[in-house]
Order: structure tokens, then C-alpha cells, then sequence
């Protein structure tokens, strides 16, 4: 179809015409760039319906192709008066005018100058800029401005051109605070700031840049914005949004920025990390990466349904992460603005065909893959290993040294721990093992299932399982109690199995003491097996302080026990039994009772030697504080709680080792299809096999392709989008906005960059230097543009609003986590350790009330575990934690390149009232009233100091001091508000300092926390 010129609009062209020949006869006007001024008004106005998808291309015109937008006429080069392109767009007539009213897109009169410029020049295209092979162009010269280095050099070539003057430097300490912000997210102390500004060294930031790069906080600072592209969360998503073994991942990400890992390495291990040869635990760790899309347990949920969305995911996150394109664009079509087929998301879906997954993770019945039907797994989302945490490591070896220093407060030479000890030889000198087994009296079961007694020490029940419960009565010797066996045994009545038939393995625990005076419950506070079902699928767990136990069907053939730590030592008293309640199928049972609890929590038993043990005093120490309480006395009550509560973080710490999901091939990939329209349901479509995206540079298509391929072309020289979107990013995180502002898509509709040169020469550096991402990093740094001030220049707001031609820095809003680490900082109570286990800080009470499948609450921490920094914080997908949400931390339920920031009311009062601000402030108000015997207005000034690290002025401080006589005024009349108000946290408070006073500074230091200048980077 050819497109025909309406005489009705020549005046229209006439006019246009005489507006681009400028107001000067014979001036000169610049030419007219496609990539630059053209192709972005044709992608907003025109490519939706006149771009790369044939199926939604109107009147068979496409405008994205100079040569299909020729042929058809719409353009005549030369000619923009004879083109009917120029006619459409400003012909008045609503029936005629493109873009049509109806698509709410109108062109103004500049754009419809540029492109009646644009074709009378000759309508020249472009390849896209972002798609253009990668060259390193050469470095400017500015006359008469020396250039500190490349970046300068392109900075300061464009500010030449528009008449511009870079900004001075930043003063020192708003420099130092900056950078250290930058690089580790944390603020510097203001002895930091003031010494760095009193340094004459001309090496002095150089040698604080090296040493920050080096910091172990570098890395927490810098996968941040890799986690929230890698969707990394420590929970599901979908429906129940259950827990998920990630963190591993998470650790390996700040350790690779630590080490530097070449980027090319990184991209490598994280989408073919098990591809690789004999891959270590870290590289099958990065594959992680694959994993951390959205997941469903869901009953009635459809796995092929769920199939679909995992491998959509997949393509998306990818090409967002290393291609900065939305291929998610094509899923259901063609892209309407980008050369991306739908058939190059598909061939990219293929790459992770071989991925090992079930489309719903309660039924591993389902699943395109025969070989995966009836997996068995151990863990809730598989695959999954076990990798050593060095964190974990750490943690394990502090607590047996908590323990030991316990243990040595023991005083074993009482009379009442002597007597213990003897009392303790004797028994072992019957029971040798540690273990006294009763002879069992066993109560028939209410359903008719029968009893009797076998050997002795044997219980074993005839018949069926029951759904009634069997109890054993105990009547033991030993009249001390600390610890219960169970051994599961096989026997012949069951035909050697432990179970009963129509026994599945599980079986709930419950001990009672009985006597004259009823029943009482025993409480357990641990459970150790030989071994046991994984925890997420055991309705009777044999983990915590769940006394039930479940053994997996391929267990039930051989003898298995398990051990039960009672929560509190007791004696049993004259008359009183114990009774053991079995619910479950167990077929023949033993159990024994022992008054020692095992030396170690971790273990499932008891050691052997115990009565040479015994002779150790290090080890009775530790016996005699387990197994009697340490005695009677307050201050052995106390030391056997705080026993309790280090045993259970080391048993949260699995012997130092940590599940995590990761990637595993399978044999049999699955079969990618096209889907129309997106329709899972649709199989009619054609197949796909892994290929690279037809639009960029690749080498030799091969059949039988890899993920481990797809990594290498990613980072090949001959791909042009890796380097230029990962230095982009690099840009954002230091200057606030990209080179090319949209760094989430440097597509068609995103925006050309400002400095396109400078971009270009920054990914050939970070290509040419092996991927050394701390080298881009110090070569942005370092540089003049870098470290302008951020001052606001009257003069440039008019004609360069959004800075984009870097004639000052960009002061910007700190990102969530780093506003909670701020404060912590600020206050002295920050956690800087590195990696490990999600933390859980404060939270509101009834948060997951919504949460199901199942219901859950939120186990605050008690310890300084509450004050780890802001990237270690759990991340629960569907009810993320509402500082995160309020400073607008996405929920990284899908990739996410670029942050939303917004200004709200509830970002101030989440400063003023969440606890952990609260708390930072009343630990900083304590500061100040106990470390500074000063005046008021010294106190004031101190706690700007330690804030922003300046003095405040003079109207500052005279504001903070009024608000300060009005609180003390408060609280004084109100104590009951003041001692709600320094009671939040778990920070211990200031011996000897009046409430009302702590209260009034707290609230000092509330506002100062508040401050915009506390919570932004200039």
C-alpha cells in the first residue's frame, strides 16, 4: 500500500519548512540525528501500530525500516513536502491525522519540525545506539580545560559546548560521606569526617577510596541492586509465600564483589554454574540465581500453568539483567518497539529447559519429565544442597565458647553438686551407656489394638495401626529425669518392619508425669534422631521443640531411635510414673530413661565412657548444668536459661551448614513451544530449541546450545549490551540516574544516552580491563565529575532541569536498607557482620495475620542479631517489611533493575515511630546524657554531629532546643508517657538517668533522625 499526499496540506509543510530554516537566512542549523532526535518520537507516537509486530501493524505500514517505510511511501528522502509521513501528522483533519486522537498521542510542533528536518536531510536511519558494535571512540581534548581523566574528558567536552562550567569540588567531609555512602551504604562518624577534611595528603581520598574497595562492607553495598535483579527473596511468593533456602546465594553475590569476580565469571556461575567442570559448592551455590523465581505449593494449582510463568520469568530476567531489554515485551507477539520475535523469547526460554522443576512443589507427580515423577525429596523446593556457611562457623564457635565459659562458672565443689556427682557415678555404674530402660506397662489402645510385653524391655502392638494412642507407663529406678529415648525396632510380627501396617513412619511423642495429683505435661525443648524427614513435610517434626518424629518410607526396614531433652530437669516424686503417649504406627518400641541430658545438643545420643567422662570436671561442669540445672539457686536458674537459649541458636545453625536451592540439569530438557498469545494451553505452537536473539551479533548458530553458551555470548566481545548495561547501572548507583536514565531498558523506548561517547568508552574499558567491575568503580570515583558538589545551580534549571549534562552531582534519597543502617550507625548500634541468616527486626504485631498455608507468626530477634544491616534483613515477598516498603525496596517478585523513589508521609513517620528508629534515637539520646557532661545547646550540637556530621545552626539548634523544653514539660507531667517511651527496643537503658529527661532527648533525636539531610547522600 502506498500512502498518497493531500494538496489540503502543503500550506501546513510550507510553514514547517519555513520554521526549520531557521531565524537567520543561510544559518546553519545541526543536523538531525535518528538515534538521537527521530527514532524516540517514533517509538512513543508511531511503532505501536507501525513498528516490528506484523500482527498489530496497521494499513501494512511499518516505520521502523527505511526501506518498508520507502516502499510504501510514506517517506520521500529529500522530499518532506512530498512525503505523506509529514502530511498525517499535521493535517487537522481528526479522520485523517496521525497519531489518531483516539490513541490520546499528539506530536508537538518541535517534534513535527524535527522529523520534516529529519527527512529533508535524507530520513537516514540508524541502528539503535544500544544495538551498534561496541568500539572504543577516542578521548577528547578541551582546549584549555585539562581533563582529570577519560570520564572528565567527555564530561567536560559537552559542558564546552553548551558554555557550561563544571561545579568546584564538594567541600571534604561532604565528600568523605558521600563516598563512603556510595561504596559501603554506611555513613562516616564525624572524628572520620573531621579528620579527612583536617588531611593536607594529596593522596588522601585515593588512599580512602582503596580502602573502602576493600572493606568486606563493599560487597553488601554492591549486591544490592544485584539481589533486587535477581529477584532474590527469602520467600516464594506465590499463595502460602513460604520460606525458601536462598541466603546462601545472597552470600555469594557480596563475596564475588568482594573478591572482585571478573563480571564475565559471575554471569557464568549464576546461570551455568553446574555446567561447569567438577563445579565447586560456591558455583553450584551461584545457580541459585535460576531458582529465585516465584514458586507454588498450591493445591488444585495447574504445574503446566506454573511451568509456563517459571520459564517466562526466566527470559525476562535475563534479558533485563544483561541485555536491558524487555523481552517479556514478546511473550505473547512480537515486540511492538524492539527486533525481538516472539520466537526469540521461546528460543531463550529453551536455554533453561534443562532446568530440573516441578510447576507445583506438593506434587511431584506431575511433570513433562518421566524421570522427575515421584521425586523424593528432602527439602520443600529441590533441588537443593548443603553448603557451609563461614558465617554459621563463626557463630558455632562463639556459642561453645559461651557455653564453655558457663560450664566454668560452675561450682562443683557445693554439697549439692558433690552429691550429684556421686549420685551420677552410681547410675552409670548400672547403666553404663547412660540409658535406664523400665519394664514397660502398656494401656490397650480404645480401638481394639493389643498389647504385650516382649523381652523384658519391649513393647510391641499386634494388629493395624490406630488411629488411638498408645501409652506407655515408665516406673524407673532413677528417680531424676533429663532425657528420653525412643527406638523404633523392626519386628517380626510386622514383618520386619518398624511400623505397623498401614504404619507411615510418623509418630507424635508425648510425655506426662502421673501421680496421685492427675497429669502434667513434660515439655521437650529438643528432638534428635538418627534420622528423620525433612522438616517441611513432617506434620510430626522431631526438629525444635516438637516432640513427634517421621522416618521416610525407605527407613522402615532397619532400627532407628531418637533422643528427647526434656526442657527442665525434674524427680520424679513417690507414687509418680512417667508415661510415654505413641501417636502414630509404631510397631515395637523401646524406651529408656536416663537423668543425664547429651553434652552436646547437637547429638542424638549419648557419648560413650560416661563414667570415665565423668571423672573431667570440664565435663561434669557441663553434665551438672544440663542435666540438674546447675543447682537450685537464682544464679543457676539464670545460667540454665541462658544455656537454653544458646542451644537453640546452635541448633538453628545446623552444624554450620545451610541448605540451598540450586540448579541441576536434567537429562531430558523439556519441549519449548511458541505459545499463541501467551496460552500455556495451547501446544499447537512451534517448537523451540535454545537460540540467541536473531537481532544481535552471535557467532555461528550450533544446534544442542547451553546455558553454559548462553553465558559465554553474553559477556562475548561481539555482544554490544552486557558492558553498556551493567557500567549504565554502575552510572545510576553514583550519580543517581544512568547515562541512559531508563537503565531497565535501553530499547526503543527507553532514552538515548546524554553522553553517549563516555558510555561507549566505559563498557570497552570494563570489557578490555577483564571485566574488573572495582576498576569501573574506581575510575568513576575518582573522577572530577564525581566529586562536584551537589549545590543547586539557579542558572542551569531552565536549561538542563535534570542535569543531564553532569554539571554537578546529584544529591538523592538514601534506598531503604541504607536508611535503616544509617541509623543504626548514627546510634552505635549497628551489627556489622557479614553474611549468614536472614534477620527479622522489629515488626508490627499481627503483620502476617494474612499469611495461610500455613498461618505463621514473626520471631523478632531478641539479640544484636535485631541491628544486622538492611541487605540481611528477611524478605517475605508478599508482606514485605513496611520500613522496606515505605522507602520504596521493591518486593522482588520479578526483576527489578530500577527503583521507584518516592516522597511520602509515611516515610516520616516510619522514622518517627518504627521501634527501630525509636530505639536509635532513645540509644543516642543515652549517649548524649551519659558521655558529654555538657550544656544543653553542647548536647544539641553533638547530636548533629553524630547525625550529619556538622554543627547545626544557629536556628537549628535554637528550634531543637525549644522542642526540648516543651518534652521535658511533657514527660514530666506524664511519666506513664515517658516510660512507654524509653521502654521501646531491647537496648538496655542508662543506669541512672531520670525517665523524663531520656524521654525529652529521645525525642530530640527523633527529629534530628528525621531530618532530610540525615537520610540523603549529597
Amino acid at each position: 500500500m502506498r500512502l498518497r499526499l493531500r494538496p489540503a496540506a502543503l500550506p501546513a509543510i510550507a510553514a514547517l519548512a519555513c520554521c526549520c530554516a531557521g531565524p537567520t537566512a543561510g544559518a546553519a542549523q545541526p543536523g538531525v540525528s535518528y538515534n538521537r532526535d527521530v527514532q524516540p518520537i517514533l517509538s512513543d507516537k508511531c511503532f505501536f501500530c507501525h513498528g516490528p509486530d506484523a500482527g498489530a501493524r496497521q494499513a501494512d505500514l511499518r516505520l521502523d525500516a527505511r526501506d518498508d517505510a520507502i516502499s510504501a511511501g510514506a517517506i520521500k528522502p529529500g522530499d518532506a513536502a512530498g512525503s505523506p509521513l509529514i502530511q498525517r501528522i499535521i493535517d487537522p483533519d481528526p479522520r485523517v491525522m496521525m497519531p489518531p486522537p483516539r490513541s490520546h498521542k499528539k506530536l508537538s510542533d518541535a517534534e513535527k519540525q524535527l522529523l520534516t528536518q529529519w527527512i529533508d536531510e535524507g530520513a537516514e536511519y540508524q541502528v539503535h545506539w544500544a544495538y551498534t558494535p561496541l568500539q572504543r571512540p577516542l578521548l577528547p581534548a578541551v582546549e584549555g580545560r585539562p581533563a582529570a581523566g577519560p570520564i572528565d574528558a567527555f564530561i567536560r567536552q559537552r559542558l564546552t559546548e553548551k558554555g557550561v562550567d563544571p561545579s568546584p569540588a564538594a567541600d571534604r567531609a561532604t565528600l568523605l560521606r558521600r563516598l563512603k555512602l556510595d561504596l559501603l551504604g554506611l555513613p562516616p562518624s564525624y572524628e572520620e569526617a573531621a579528620a579527612f577534611a583536617a588531611s593536607e595528603s594529596p593522596d588522601a581520598y585515593a588512599a580512602e577510596v582503596e580502602r573502602l574497595l576493600a572493606s568486606p562492607h563493599y560487597g553488601e553495598r554492591m549486591a544490592q541492586r544485584w539481589l533486587d535483579t535477581a529477584r532474590y527473596a527469602d520467600t516464594v511468593g506465590y499463595h502460602g509465600d513460604q520460606n525458601q533456602n536462598a541466603w546462601p546465594y545472597r552470600d555469594y553475590v557480596i563475596k564475588s564483589f568482594n573478591d572482585n569476580k571478573p563480571f564475565d565469571r559471575f554471569t557464568r556461575e549464576q546461570l551455568a554454574g553446574d555446567l561447569l567442570p567438577d563445579p565447586t559448592d560456591d558455583e553450584r551455590s551461584a545457580t541459585c540465581f535460576n531458582r529465585l523465581n516465584m514458586m507454588t505449593r498450591e493445591g488444585g494449582a495447574q504445574p503446566k500453568e506454573y511451568l509456563a510463568k517459571y520459564n517466562a520469568d526466566r527470559v525476562r530476567t535475563v534479558s533485563t539483567t544483561w541485555l536491558g531489554s524487555t523481552f517479556g515485551c514478546a511473550e505473547c507477539h512480537d515486540h511492538k518497539f524492539d527486533p525481538i520475535k516472539q520466537k526469540d523469547f521461546y528460543s531463550l526460554a529453551a536455554f533453561f529447559a534443562d532446568v530440573k522443576q516441578w510447576g507445583v512443589y506438593a506434587d511431584y507427580g506431575y511433570t513433562p519429565n518421566p524421570d522427575l515423577r515421584g521425586y523424593n525429596n528432602d527439602y520443600p523446593f529441590p533441588p537443593e544442597i548443603v553448603v557451609e556457611s563461614p558465617t554459621l562457623m563463626r557463630r558455632l564457635k562463639q556459642a561453645d565458647e559461651q557455653i564453655a565459659a558457663l560450664c566454668q562458672q560452675q561450682d562443683l565443689a557445693t554439697p549439692a553438686a558433690q552429691a550429684w556427682r556421686e549420685a551420677l557415678g552410681a547410675f552409670l555404674d548400672r547403666c553404663p551407656t547412660g540409658w535406664e530402660t523400665p519394664t514397660p506397662a502398656i494401656d490397650a489402645g480404645k480401638g481394639g489394638a493389643q498389647s504385650q510385653e516382649v523381652d523384658q524391655d519391649l513393647a510391641v502392638v499386634r494388629g493395624e495401626k490406630s488411629p488411638d494412642p498408645l501409652i506407655v507407663r515408665l516406673h524407673p529406678t532413677e528417680r531424676r529425669l533429663a532425657a528420653v529415648r525412643v527406638e523404633l525396632l523392626p519386628h517380626a510380627k510386622h514383618a520386619g518392619l518398624i511400623v505397623r501396617k498401614g504404619g507411615r513412619g510418623d509418630m507424635r511423642v508425648d510425655l506426662l508425669v502421673a501421680g496421685d495429683k492427675g497429669e502434667r505435661r513434660v515439655g521437650v525443648r529438643h528432638a534428635a534422631a538418627d534420622r528423620s524427614a525433612p522438616r517441611y513435610s513432617n506434620s510430626f517434626e522431631i526438629i525444635g521443640v516438637q516432640s513427634g518424629w517421621k522416618l521416610q518410607p525407605d527407613a522402615l526396614d532397619q532400627p532407628h531411635s531418637a533422643t528427647f531433652v526434656l526442657d527442665q530437669p525434674l524427680v520424679l516424686a513417690e507414687g509418680e510414673t512417667l508415661s510415654v503417649k505413641l501417636t502414630g504406627g509404631a510397631g515395637a518400641v523401646r524406651l529408656s530413661c536416663s537423668p543425664i541430658a547429651p553434652p552436646d545438643i547437637r547429638a542424638s545420643g549419648m557419648p560413650a565412657n560416661l563414667r570415665e567422662q565423668l571423672k573431667d570436671d570440664t565435663i561434669a561442669a557441663n553434665l551438672y548444668l544440663r542435666s540438674a540445672g546447675g543447682g537450685d539457686s537464682a544464679d543457676a536458674r539464670a545460667a540454665y536459661q541462658r544455656l537454653k537459649a544458646i542451644d537453640a541458636r546452635i541448633l538453628a545453625m545446623r552444624d554450620g551448614r545451610s541448605p540451598v536451592m540450586v540448579t541441576e540439569r536434567t537429562d531430558k530438557p523439556m519441549t519449548i513451544r511458541l505459545l499463541n498469545r501467551g496460552d500455556w494451553q495451547d501446544d499447537g505452537g512451534e517448537i523451540c530449541p535454545p537460540t540467541l536473539p536473531g537481532f544481535l551479533p552471535s557467532p555461528v548458530q550450533a544446534e544442542g546450545l547451553s546455558r553454559l553458551d548462553l553465558a559465554q555470548w553474553l559477556c562475548a566481545p561481539e555482544n554490544p549490551l552486557t558492558a553498556r548495561v551493567f557500567v549504565n547501572r554502575l552510572w545510576q548507583q553514583f550519580f543517581g540516574a544512568g547515562l541512559s536514565p531508563q537503565i531497565d531498558d535501553l530499547g526503543a523506548q527507553g532514552e538515548a544516552p546524554s553522553h553517549p561517547e563516555l558510555l561507549d568508552w566505559l563498557a570497552c574499558e570494563f570489557r578490555d580491563s577483564g571485566w574488573d567491575v572495582k576498576h569501573v568503580v574506581r575510575l568513576i570515583v575518582t573522577s572530577d565529575t564525581y566529586r562536584q558538589s551537589s549545590q543547586l545551580r539557579p542558572e542551569l534549571i531552565e536549561r538542563d532541569p535534570h542535569n543531564r549534562w553532569l554539571a554537578s552531582q546529584n544529591p538523592r534519597r538514601l534506598d531503604a536498607e541504607f536508611v535503616r543502617d544509617n541509623a543504626l550507625a548514627i546510634a552505635g548500634l549497628i551489627n556489622l557482620e557479614v553474611g549468614g541468616p536472614p534477620a527479622m527486626p522489629y515488626q508490627p504485631e499481627g503483620y502476617y495475620a494474612g499469611l495461610q498455608f500455613p498461618n505463621r507468626g514473626y520471631d523478632t530477634e531478641t539479640d544484636n542479631r535485631q541491628y544486622r544491616r538492611g541487605v540481611y534483613m528477611h524478605w517475605q515477598r508478599t508482606f514485605l517489611h513496611p520500613e522496606l516498603v515505605n522507602f520504596d525496596a521493591p518486593s522482588r517478585e520479578d526483576c527489578t533493575a530500577l527503583r521507584t523513589i518516592s516522597n511520602s508521609p509515611q516515610q516520616a513517620l516510619t522514622l518517627l515511630n518504627d521501634p527501630t528508629f525509636v530505639e536509635c534515637a532513645r540509644v543516642l539520646a543515652g549517649e548524649l546524657l551519659t558521655s558529654h557532661d555538657a550544656s544543653d545547646g553542647q548536647r544539641v550540637a553533638e547530636c548533629f554531629k553524630r547525625a550529619v556530621a556538622r554543627t547545626p545552626s544557629q536556628d537549628e539548634a535554637a528550634g531543637l532546643l525549644a522542642l526540648l523544653t516543651k518534652a521535658r514539660q511533657r514527660y514530666a507531667n506524664h511519666p506513664d508517657e515517658a516510660a512507654a517511651l524509653i521502654a521501646i527496643g531491647i537496648a538496655p537503658r542508662p543506669a541512672g538517668i531520670d525517665a523524663a529527661e531520656l524521654a525529652a532527648w529521645t525525642n530530640v533525636a527523633r527529629v534530628v533522625l528525621n531530618l532530610h539531610e540525615t537520610i540523603t547522600r549529597y
